[in-house]
């Protein structure tokens, strides 16, 4: 079976990488089959490295089932003479969001649809989406597909606002809801892991990004970096005794590598006098490696959304900086629908919305972690599945 995946490929982060191992176990556990992957990239020679990097968990996962080869989505050619053999479409998660790059996943879903290939999107949130033209995109490519699941109920309220706003019935029973794949690739993780030491064992691992301005219209972004500077700074007071990990979950220039902030902090700590503790991530990670550090942390801090959610579902021993829309952004939509006990009530700050000090959090309970049922999990996920097996059919 071929199915072309389309998607921010060819810009992806870590966790951008995590989703496409979700759906390619999903693939895998629906079909039981080989199949062959076409994977579009906005910049394919990134992505074939991270596709060479993560290979060996790709056959792991998915027993040697899934082949993937790659091209570029950002020639027209290329896309329709991919999708006009392929059976399946599928827009493979990430954002619906503000993107110049939107018009190109409606093409290919216009075209998927004059064509009678099934089409799917698979995994996706909605938002933020400032543009009224970006919003009507979106409306656009989800009328055209075959099959819906969104990552959270957040990003199905903010749709049905979309239709709302365009006086368009919204078909509620079409629109599923599910979480991130970025969750099931971390739970094939944990059943397919390799036994390895690690560094990190004892240490407390951060992930920060430079606060992106699109995700805001008022925030300033230089507060807010100045905030999370500030923030790693009581880290080191609070933790001396503990190595602190600066851990990225994106090393391309295009979405700017994290490395680069924290190379800025890491300055302004020496010169300070106390960043004897705090070491950068500089040699790119695999995506494996990368959920081996969160796992085997002390504490993780995360403020990228797929760092939130493969340091929740890997060791749930984190602590949460959330930089999107308060209330309906993507990090307190999953958290909202995965911890139905309040775990993370004291362990959250909105950057947006809060006071950015490490007082707010709660460490009275650092030997606690986040308890997580993974038959509630595969539950959940399991739509995924019948979507998959349903327009396969």
């Amino acid at each position: 079976m071929n199915v072309t995946i389309i998607g921010w490929y060819g810009t992806e982060t870590i966790g951008d990488r995590a989703i496409l191992i979700g759906i390619l176990s999903f693939l895998n556990k629906a079909l039981n089959r080989k199949v062959s992957i076409k994977l579009g990239s906005l910049n394919p020679y990134f992505s074939e490295r991270s596709i060479k990097e993560d290979k060996s968990f790709i056959d792991r996962v998915c027993n040697n089932n899934i082949n993937v080869d790659i091209f570029d989505s950002q020639s027209f050619s290329a896309l329709k003479d991919n999708l006009s053999s392929s059976e399946f479409l599928i827009m493979g998660g990430g954002p619906l969001m503000d993107l110049r790059e939107l018009s190109l996943v409606e093409y290919a879903f216009k075209y998927a649809n004059k064509k009678n290939i099934k089409s799917f999107v698979m995994g996706c949130g909605v938002g933020p989406l400032f543009e009224k033209s970006m919003r009507k995109q979106v409306l656009n490519i989800m009328e055209l597909a075959d099959s819906i699941v969104l990552r959270d109920s957040k990003s199905k309220e903010n749709l049905k606002d979309i239709y709302g706003e365009f006086n368009c019935p919204f078909n509620a029973e079409k629109v599923n809801v599910s979480y991130d794949p970025a969750v099931e690739c971390t739970l094939q993780y944990k059943k397919n892991k390799k036994i390895q030491s690690s560094k990190y064992i004892d240490s407390i691992v951060v992930n920060l990004r430079e606060f992106p301005s699109e995700y805001s219209e008022v925030i300033s972004p230089e507060d807010v970096n100045k905030k999370l500077l500030r923030f790693i700074k009581d880290l080191t007071t609070k933790f001396k005794g503990k190595d602190i990990y600066l851990i990225p979950m994106h090393y391309y220039f295009i979405g700017k590598d994290d490395r680069v902030f924290f190379g800025r902090i890491l300055e302004e700590l020496i010169a300070e006098n106390c960043s004897e503790n705090v070491y950068i991530q500089q040699e790119n990670l695999s995506l494996e490696d990368t959920i081996m550090a969160f796992e085997s942390s002390f504490i993780n801090f995360g403020m990228r959304f797929h760092a939130v959610v493969l340091q929740t579902v890997s060791a749930g021993n984190n602590f949460i900086l959330d930089y999107t829309q308060p209330g309906k952004g993507k990090i307190n939509g999953f958290i909202d629908d995965i911890d139905k006990h309040g775990f993370y009530a004291n362990r959250y700050i909105s950057l947006q919305g809060g006071n950015i000090d490490i007082q707010e959090f709660d460490f009275s309970k650092l030997t606690e972690s986040f308890s997580i049922s993974n038959e509630s999990i595969d539950l959940r996920n399991k739509i995924y599945l019948d979507e998959i097996i349903k327009n396969a059919n």
